[in-house]
């Protein structure tokens, strides 16, 4: 008797990491039901089933947890933009906590639950950055959010934890840090990588708008980010509660981004501080430790930054 792929809910596929997450859990021989607001799902695939809906729903998420018996959830559909979170600390908490909540009891109350792994996604922007400025930070750091956007996904951590200590629900927290790669993405990386592909086409200028370029975040390749996410799932049942950070464990500045875009450019270009895009409390160092990710399940980074720099590039040229 031929044994059932293991059955994945992805909520947020259609987003950046949804549609690296759902073609790493697809390439893994796995059957993935994707959630997104969208009438439509970008990636189409035979083993990938589309639901459109709203996570915010209570009624929606648990028809969908009771209609199917999901051996793990990946839970990715969230707010994640940080200006907005400042007009309307509402709607992001709500999307991101209070929709975490409402699928992890959905879980907790359906009887027919066999679900072996959930994981969400934090971010390392709830850490105390002020606090431990130039150290690589662990999952052990302080915790004190800079934003709403933070302080919710503190609190959807917060939700994670308890679901998974208290009522033993196999839930882990995955804290990451900045994610580049090809893909419909809008941090720095993104952005520069987008001005230079229309610097080429000559769509604009030849003239790079940066902000603060001597800020050093810790990149990570997207794709390396999904294998990761996918490597913690076995160990929710063993460890429920538990938080992990998926990072680089390098710091990085941005001027360094920009040399490496110089270089795989087809045409040169200036670089312009734009004081519009220059944060006033902006931290100067963003640095993760993922040394307890490496010894549980002995993951590491696999793609250099000059290859994402460059796919991230390629992306941008196919667009313009």
């Amino acid at each position: 008797m031929t044994q059932a792929s293991p059955l994945v809910l992805l909520t947020g596929v259609n987003g950046f990491v949804g549609q690296h997450m759902a073609a790493c859990l697809l390439e893994h021989g796995m059957d993935v039901v994707g959630i997104g607001r969208r009438a439509f799902c970008e990636l189409q695939h035979p083993r990938l089933a589309y639901i459109s809906g709203d996570m915010a729903q209570e009624s929606f998420i648990k028809r969908l947890v009771t209609a199917h018996s999901f051996t793990y959830i990946i839970h990715l559909a969230g707010a994640n933009d940080v200006s907005t979170s400042y007009k309307d600390p509402v709607s992001v908490m709500e999307a991101n906590a209070w929709s975490t909540l409402q699928l992890l009891e959905a879980v907790r109350t359906d009887s027919a639950a066999g679900l072996q792994g959930f994981l969400a996604i934090g971010t390392a922007y709830e850490y105390d950055l002020e606090a431990v400025p130039a150290a690589p930070l662990a999952e052990t750091a302080p915790l004190l959010p800079g934003s709403p956007y933070a302080w919710s996904k503190l609190v959807m951590g917060a939700i994670v934890q308890m679901y998974g200590r208290v009522y033993g629900i196999p839930a882990l927290l995955a804290r990451t840090f900045n994610l580049i790669g090809p893909g419909p993405a809008t941090g720095v990386c993104a952005v520069l990588a987008k001005q230079v592909a229309q610097m080429e086409k000559g769509l604009l200028p030849p003239k790079l708008h940066v902000g603060n370029t001597t800020v050093r975040r810790d990149f990570l390749d997207v794709r390396d980010a999904v294998e990761a996410y996918l490597t913690l799932l076995p160990l929710a049942s063993s460890a429920p509660g538990s938080v992990y950070n998926v990072c680089s464990g390098k710091a990085v500045s941005i001027s360094a981004i920009i040399d490496l875009l110089k270089r795989c450019a087809n045409v040169p270009f200036e670089v312009t501080i734009d004081k519009r895009l220059i944060r006033p409390s902006e931290a100067a160092i963003v640095q993760g430790d993922h040394a307890k990710l490496r010894q549980a399940t002995s993951w590491q980074p696999g793609i250099p930054l000059a290859q994402t720099v460059l796919d991230t590039l390629n992306y941008y040229r196919s667009l313009v």
